[in-house]
């Protein structure tokens, strides 16, 4: 496998986001990327200032408080650009079923404009951050799959996914991850997927909602082994552009989730709740043909869930003194 990242500059939409702000770091601190330049790009929409905040001495920082729809803003983002890592999103599923015209705005007509500036600019390595959410429920999926996505959020990052493959006709070189739903430490956390916001709830003393038998299963991947994946991808770039691939840590259940908070915290409780429809999605997905190109995931759920529980460590014990408050419905389907 040929290894090529003689790279410049390379530009991270979306780099103050959960993955992001892992990525920028992670980068910084690898001997692939040495000289880099991480030219950093976000609105701050999500307030991921933690993600500016310390970073590795050794990096080689940008920063764009900017707009992916914005095209003053993203002319001077790819200006002497080598590379695009496409982050930049609206992931929060439950909220796209409110304002599916906003989702559909930024992740679809955001990245087909974002291809548009690229092939513009003259910059034709580009990697997209889609979700293994596009396949939708029941079943076990590879990449040769036929995707049938549920909900605005799927369904506007499987258009985004056919605008940037498209492409490949006009010269981008394009790769495509379908990524697994990440979990463990980021410096800009999310806690609005099941297995960080389970780590949360443990952490802080509240029981754990549990919507129908908990055997449905979810894709994981923890958002360090994700920010690899895209490293890889850089690093490997004659090997794996032109190509879409699953990126999957586990496929585990919802009460295997439990189990490994329940490894850390034996003592949280768990309620059962009826099932209900934004809840029972399904689906599991085989990542052996990215690990087949020397990629491998190096994290697990209950490593993850213990790294997550610390952050919230003498929590629990004085918030159990409060009368429990009902907790929302855990949804998950990114």
């Amino acid at each position: 496998m040929s290894l090529k990242a003689d790279m410049r500059v390379i530009l991270i939409t979306g780099g103050c986001g959960y993955l992001g702000s892992q990525l920028i770091r992670d980068l910084a601190g690898d001997p692939h990327f040495a000289d880099v330049v991480i030219r950093i790009l976000d609105n701050m929409q999500r307030r991921g200032y933690p993600a500016l905040m310390n970073l590795p001495t050794e990096g080689r920082y940008q920063f764009i408080e900017g707009d992916i729809l914005d095209p003053v803003a993203m002319r001077w983002a790819l200006e002497g650009v080598d590379a695009v890592v496409h982050l930049a999103a609206v992931v929060k599923t439950p909220f796209s079923f409110d304002h599916p015209a906003w989702m559909e705005q930024v992740n679809h007509w955001g990245t087909a404009q974002l291809v548009e500036r690229c092939l513009d600019a003259r910059v034709t390595r580009f990697i997209f951050a889609s979700s293994a959410s596009v396949y939708g429920p029941g079943g076990v999926f590879d990449e040769t799959s036929i995707c049938r996505p549920v909900g605005p959020y799927a369904q506007s990052k499987w258009r985004a996914e056919q605008v940037v493959m498209a492409a490949r006709e006009r010269g981008l070189r394009p790769t495509v991850l379908r990524l697994a739903t990440a979990f463990g430490y980021a410096p800009t956390m999310r806690f609005d997927a099941v297995a960080n916001r389970f780590a949360y709830l443990a952490g802080i003393g509240r029981p754990l909602t549990v919507y129908g038998t908990g055997e449905q299963i979810r894709p994981l991947i923890h958002v360090r082994d994700a920010s690899r994946a895209i490293r890889f991808c850089l690093a490997h770039s004659e090997d794996t552009e032109d190509h879409i691939f699953n990126v999957v840590g586990e496929n585990v259940s919802v009460l295997d989730v439990v189990e490994a908070v329940r490894s850390v915290k034996p003592e949280v409780r768990i309620h059962y709740t009826e099932q209900d429809v934004l809840t029972h999605l399904s689906f599991a997905i085989d990542g052996r043909k990215f690990e087949r190109m020397g990629w491998e995931p190096r994290y697990t759920v209950e490593a993850g869930m213990a790294e997550v529980l610390a952050l919230f460590k003498g929590l629990a014990a004085l918030s159990a003194e409060f009368p429990e408050i009902p907790t929302d419905s855990i949804h998950n389907h990114t």
